[in-house]
């Protein structure tokens, strides 16, 4: 059993890690879209950032309705 939370453990820290990474991506890329005055890189980066939030809420909302 203390094996299975391990497991748990660490692939929450890694998917963490990759969402962190993905939004200071994102955020560079929107940053650099503003100082260039691009805003299809703008608007390609908030619709990114929206994206993984949405996913995130999607995920941690469906988990709780899942163990009710």
């Amino acid at each position: 059993m203390e094996n299975e939370l391990f497991k748990l453990v660490t692939r929450r820290y890694i998917a963490w890690g990759f969402v962190a990474i993905a939004t200071l991506i994102l955020g560079f890329i929107a940053v650099w879209g503003a100082v260039t005055e691009q805003t299809a890189l703008v608007t390609l980066a908030g619709g990114g950032l929206l994206a993984e939030l949405g996913t995130a809420i999607g995920f941690f909302f469906g988990r709780k309705t899942s163990e009710e």
